[in-house]
């Protein structure tokens, strides 16, 4: 089946919103693409077969690293090299980005497309749902709102979590960040942060202590149960989870093709969707 990958056209976002939906990523997954279609260093991929689109990704660029998600293909022109297509044009393109290293989360369903590209399997991750959040008002030591001024310490603590520059994202929301802090010894050591793009929270710390207590407040925030997504490594924040009773939703695998960023499960107690990583 011959297939055209390219960047997409403004009028072409609709159609590969509704390819993904199909394809099982969720009703958000236009929201998500708000992000790679506005930012410089991203952007959504079709794939079109006779002029029609039969899939749709997306990148986003963090300098020496970028990350592929919202992989998604038509159910009738599936098993015919469409995944692999948009996976390599998907790496092309976060290499025009600058990116020396492209990641992914990936699904059973996916993985095999990914391996035969090349992508390497760091470890399982999941996805945790609060079962039973606590009623009251949220407490916890140290923690605080996020403001202006705790950025920097904020990006720096990221990106000694993930090893990757993530301040695009931050640039790209123009003043609307917005989450909490935990300070120790009068400095911050933690954040959980969230986006107008999707469902989150990116919480990330220096120690488990620091960690464990954002998450303790995040779940006693009125509205939905809390879910958070963190790698299976993490054995305290996992421990911690199942204390409370959560339960995991569902998993997948993270992945890379290239050299590997300096990422320190020990300290990513959630993990934002593609774009937080």
């Amino acid at each position: 089946m011959t297939v055209e990958v390219r960047s997409a056209r403004a009028a072409e976002i609709a159609p590969i919103v509704d390819v993904l939906r199909s394809s099982g990523l969720g009703a958000n997954v236009g929201q998500l693409l708000r992000y790679p279609i506005a930012s410089p260093t991203g952007d959504v991929l079709v794939a079109l077969r006779n002029g029609q689109v039969v899939g749709g990704a997306a990148v986003a660029g963090f300098g020496a690293t970028g990350w592929i998600g919202a992989v998604g293909v038509a159910g009738h022109a599936r098993r015919r090299g469409v995944g692999r297509a948009l996976t390599e044009a998907c790496v092309a393109r976060l290499r025009e980005l600058g990116a020396r290293t492209a990641l992914l989360f990936a699904t059973a369903a996916g993985r095999p497309v990914y391996e035969r590209v090349g992508f390497e399997a760091e470890g399982p991750v999941r996805a945790w749902r609060d079962a039973a959040p606590p009623r009251g008002a949220p407490v916890g030591e140290g923690v605080r709102p996020l403001m202006a001024a705790d950025v920097p310490t904020v990006l720096a603590l990221d990106a000694a979590a993930t090893g990757e520059d993530r301040s695009p994202v931050l640039e790209q929301m123009n003043g609307a960040l917005t989450g909490l802090v935990v300070e120790r010894a009068g400095r911050v050591a933690g954040s959980a942060l969230r986006s107008p793009w999707g469902l989150g929270p990116s919480v990330v710390a220096a120690d488990r202590e620091a960690g464990v207590a954002l998450l303790s407040v995040l779940r006693r925030v009125p509205g939905s149960p809390l879910t958070v997504s963190l790698p299976d490594a993490n054995a305290g924040a996992v421990r911690a989870l199942r204390a409370w009773g959560f339960q995991p939703i569902n998993e997948a695998v993270r992945m890379r093709l290239g050299p590997p960023p300096a990422f320190d499960p020990d300290r990513v107690f959630g993990m934002y969707n593609l774009f937080w990583g």
